[in-house]
């Protein structure tokens, strides 16, 4: 079975075509959708019709999901992140039932083999209890040891996931009874190049696929997606180009993006970006 994962496309409809063209490309026998169709850009409108009319992809709810939809309130120095929210929320509430779409979005999707998240399964609220901010926290070095014992004792081995923004395959070995962050072994891809890694048996793996549609923190201005094939046990995080001109143009030209820092890095990085078309 070849399962395709792909998630954080943020209002990117461009980044998001390519990614659809390359999972046709890939023919899955299954797709997830890890969540963030909204947020950062200012076209949250169009990513969401687009996954919500016609693709019926299952899809679990990320942070700038909920934040749009209004379920909780954001950190107070995310301020550029907030900024984005707010435009979102605007711009979503004239799109009949979007809001409600967002809200209803699961926070977790399990088979029985692996499990399905936006960030973390070990940072969720137990059921019955709604999420925060707090659930939708960074793996940063801290947040990687605050979670390795209750992975030590997941249930699923593997475990898929976007959010950070910054793709990699995170391994823990079984051997290690009482892990550290520096048991865990990290795969990343090298710039524009794909990656690709055969599982072992004997380790348990958190995948992060990376973004769609950006900011791209690893400072590759590239859509990233994740194929899991069963049969053979490999994992290929991908590396997919996209035509950035127009975006450029459209996002400079966008009075929400001339203020925002965190934007106005990202245009830069798509001028400079590799693989620009």
């Amino acid at each position: 079975m070849r399962v395709y994962f792909f998630g954080d496309i943020h209002g990117n409809l461009v980044a998001l075509e390519a990614c659809l063209r390359h999972l046709s490309d890939c023919r899955p026998d299954s797709i997830y959708c890890l969540g963030d169709l909204v947020g950062w850009l200012p076209f949250g409108d169009r990513t969401l019709i687009r996954m919500s009319s016609s693709l019926s992809i299952p899809t679990v709810a990320g942070n700038h999901d909920l934040l749009v939809a209004g379920l909780f309130t954001d950190h107070p120095e995310q301020l550029d992140r907030m900024q984005a929210t707010a435009f979102n929320a605007g711009l979503l509430s004239t799109v009949p039932g979007a809001i409600d779409y967002l809200l209803h979005l699961p926070l977790r999707l399990e088979t029985e083999t692996f499990t399905v998240v936006h960030h973390s399964p070990f940072h969720l609220p137990l059921p019955g209890n709604p999420p925060t901010i707090r659930s939708f926290n960074y793996l940063d070095g801290k947040s990687l040891g605050e979670s390795l014992k209750a992975w030590r004792s997941y249930p699923k081995r593997l475990v898929f996931s976007g959010h950070d923004h910054v793709p990699g395959i995170y391994e823990l070995p079984d051997m290690v009874k009482d892990p550290e962050p520096a048991d865990v072994i990290v795969h990343r891809p090298s710039g524009g190049k794909p990656l690709k890694i055969k599982l072992k048996a004997d380790s348990r793996y958190w995948i992060k696929a990376g973004s769609v549609g950006g900011p791209y923190r690893d400072g590759v201005a590239t859509a990233n997606s994740v194929l899991y094939e069963t049969t053979s046990e490999t994992v290929t995080l991908f590396r997919i180009p996209y035509p950035t001109d127009e975006l450029r143009r459209e996002l400079a030209s966008h009075f929400f993006v001339r203020n925002l820092p965190t934007l106005k890095r990202y245009m830069d990085l798509l001028d400079q970006g590799p693989f620009r078309k």
